[in-house]
């Protein structure tokens, strides 16, 4: 796992060194606004890019700082560049892409999108397993792809959240082979109850059950003696718009293998963690290489 607190942190001391002189700086306003203009971007749109990155403008005092930590912009040149890189053609590049419900035109930096094929290239086989998991409980590629991206959102808010993953996983690990849950003790039922809930409440959405038609909580699914004619689920996420249903076929439920499988599909964001970690990590590496 990589430690992201650790690479922003050197992040920040190495911007810091671009402006020693100065506690608040900022490049001058006229030729940021002739330097945007130039790559067709706002304001807001430098804003947003800057704020993702976690970097603040005013660790800049020219136009020529900033390029170095943003980039250059994307051309047919450098794109071509990338592709032979990868060993892609033009349709390959945009199917992997897709895959990962993302796009070209979302990027405008090279560095940026080369970090980012770099990432799915190495992703694409794991992302289809997962997807092919998924398939076994309904679940569509579309779905995959709008919990991801939402939960890449939450990521981006919470770097601590790996560490916070890492330690239920270590909590569940004692209960991973018993084969039947209704034997448990009602403390054991409480604490993986409370493991589950915590990793729920970590990716910031709200899981509905029903069993036969009926809403159930997790507590009664853990206390179930026999497995359920028909059971699914609704993932949404904190405002209440629907990221995902499910539908779990009855034979999962002959052990933990259906509680399992719940809680894989929740880490299912891990990749979205992963790719988060990855950009930052990349932003700052490739801002190293410019400044050799």
């Amino acid at each position: 796992m990589r430690h992201l607190k650790t690479i922003l942190t050197c992040l920040a001391t190495f911007l810091f060194m671009f402006n020693v002189s100065s506690v608040q700086a900022a490049p001058p306003e006229n030729e940021l606004n002739q330097y945007l203009a130039g790559i067709g971007w706002t304001k807001q749109d430098l804003m947003e890019y800057l704020n993702y990155y976690e970097i603040p403008l005013d660790e800049f005092n020219t136009v020529e700082e900033l390029k170095t930590i943003l980039g250059t912009p994307i051309n047919s040149t450098n794109f071509q560049e990338l592709l032979k890189k990868y060993d892609l053609t033009e349709k390959e590049f945009n199917d992997l892409m897709d895959h990962f419900g993302d796009s070209k035109n979302e990027y405008k930096f090279i560095e940026d999108l080369d970090s980012t094929v770099e990432f799915y290239v190495n992703y694409d086989e794991y992302m289809a397993e997962i997807e092919d998991g998924l398939a076994e409980f309904g679940i569509t590629e579309e779905e995959s792809e709008r919990l991801n991206n939402y939960l890449e959102a939450v990521e981006e808010k919470n770097k601590d959240q790996l560490d916070q993953m890492a330690t239920n996983d270590t909590l569940w690990e004692k209960f991973a082979n018993i084969e039947d849950p209704s034997q448990l003790t009602d403390e054991a039922v409480d604490e993986m109850i409370q493991i589950l809930e915590e990793t729920i409440a970590l990716y910031e959405i709200k899981v509905n059950f029903q069993v036969d038609g009926k809403a159930v909580t997790l507590k009664d699914l853990m206390k179930m003696e026999k497995p359920p004619g028909s059971f699914s689920a609704s993932i949404y996420d904190i405002s209440g718009n629907l990221l995902m249903d499910l539908t779990i076929p009855k034979e999962f439920f002959e052990n933990l293998e259906a509680v399992e499988e719940g809680e894989d599909l929740l880490h299912l964001g891990e990749i979205s963690d992963d790719y988060v970690d990855h950009m930052h990590k990349e932003k700052y590496e490739n801002a190293q290489k410019e400044l050799k």
